[in-house]
């Protein structure tokens, strides 16, 4: 278990931070498309620029678990319109490029699944 405390909006984050990442880099349509989901969704590009710092100061391994962590708490405390609403905004993001990588796609099966979506 990380030291990281998870609200909603640092869950998303984390997670938007691991579709976006899938490819080793954050291109300007992601940056864009994040920052288009985010305001829209009226939370603020602060708390996700937090969020990318300490995510770039960690380890594979613990940004792995806190991936996970996300994972678990959105599963835990967001209604299924909530995880619905998660998982739509996060493809969103994945297909601002046009079409989602093979790993990309591989990580939406994962969510589906861990989702109920």
């Amino acid at each position: 278990m990380s030291s990281y405390a998870l609200t909603d909006e640092m869950a998303i984050d984390v997670l938007i931070f691991w579709i976006e990442s899938t490819d080793g880099s954050i291109s300007f349509s992601e940056q864009d498309a994040v920052k288009r989901v985010l305001t829209n969704m009226n939370y603020t590009l602060d708390t996700y620029h937090k969020t990318l710092n300490q995510i770039g100061a960690m380890s594979t391994d613990h940004v792995q678990e806190l991936v996970n962590e996300a994972i678990v708490y959105i599963r835990s405390n967001f209604s299924d319109d909530g995880k619905k609403l998660t998982y739509s905004l996060l493809d969103t993001i994945a297909n601002c490029e046009g079409k989602m990588s093979a790993k990309q796609t591989a990580k939406f099966d994962r969510l589906k699944k861990e989702f109920g979506v």
